[in-house]
């Protein structure tokens, strides 16, 4: 049954709730604001009483372990569908590795096109990567989102040294200015670095 506002324990109870939610601090803030507000009440300098009525609302010991590192969102994780570019020696854009597509993959990784593609006499069915925006599309956000992902995926598959150079990399030009003034031109520096290396 819903509650009758117009009843005066109701309204004392809400707000008793309320102010036990509230900081110590905040506490004291707001009695001092009552008291101020309504001069004519019996005023008392110290807080309520409210250790009953508190309660915890967070418990650690209730939480799920997570993982200490950025690797996508919502937990999905780096798809297949990118290693399986890797292992066939094909270049993965980064663009792959935004928060949306890495979503995309996940939910609707079943339905994406896939190509067949013949490596060193080796077919492979491969992501068809038309079905997804130009790198070139990537700005200053999703660019930073998308190599944080991409770094963890190294960390993944790759050695020490590809992480290492690989968040220099990052590290350099996520710092220069030119990324605010002239994106487009670090865009296109990291596309052509990372084109030209093979992840092995």
């Amino acid at each position: 049954l819903p509650s009758n506002p117009n009843v005066p324990t109701n309204k004392l109870h809400h707000w008793v709730a309320a102010f036990a939610q509230l900081s110590p601090a905040s506490q004291v803030q707001g009695s001092v604001l009552l008291n101020s507000i309504m001069p004519n009440q019996a005023s008392t300098s110290t807080r309520p009483n409210v250790v009953a009525v508190a309660k915890v609302l967070f418990d650690s010991s209730k939480e799920a372990a997570s993982s200490g590192t950025i690797d996508s969102t919502y937990n999905f994780g780096i798809h297949s569908f990118i290693q399986d570019l890797a292992d066939a020696g094909q270049y993965c854009p980064l663009i792959l590795f935004s928060a949306e597509n890495t979503e995309h993959l996940h939910r609707e990784g079943h339905s994406l096109k896939r190509s067949k593609i013949h490596v060193n006499g080796v077919s492979h069915h491969l992501l068809d990567l038309s079905q997804f925006e130009s790198e070139l599309s990537l700005d200053t956000l999703t660019w930073q989102e998308a190599y944080q992902r991409y770094l963890t995926w190294i960390a993944d598959v790759g050695d020490q040294a590809s992480l290492k150079c690989w968040t220099n990399h990052f590290s350099l030009l996520s710092k220069d200015e030119a990324v605010h003034k002239n994106f487009r031109a670090i865009l296109e520096f990291d596309i052509e670095t990372r084109q030209n290396y093979a992840l092995r």
